[in-house]
């Protein structure tokens, strides 16, 4: 069996696996370490637009407040 075949110990290293392969056949550019670590966490939300949210949710009434997410 080729070393090419060898499954990883773990999903974090397949999914590694996964991604250099898919870089090398695509010829795909990904983003520096600096780039990732600028990006904001997933769900983050800016202090200011919060604090506008809970301002908007204290003078409006509960059942209509972002009825359209809902």
């Amino acid at each position: 069996m080729s070393s090419r075949f060898v499954v990883a110990s773990s999903p974090a290293q397949q999914a590694l696996r996964v991604l250099g392969v898919t870089v090398v056949a695509w010829g795909i550019k990904l983003p520096s370490a600096h780039a990732v670590a600028r990006r904001a966490p997933h769900g983050y939300l800016p202090v200011r637009a919060l604090r506008r949210l809970v301002a908007a949710h204290a003078t409006a009434p509960s059942t209509r407040f972002l009825a359209h997410s809902w």
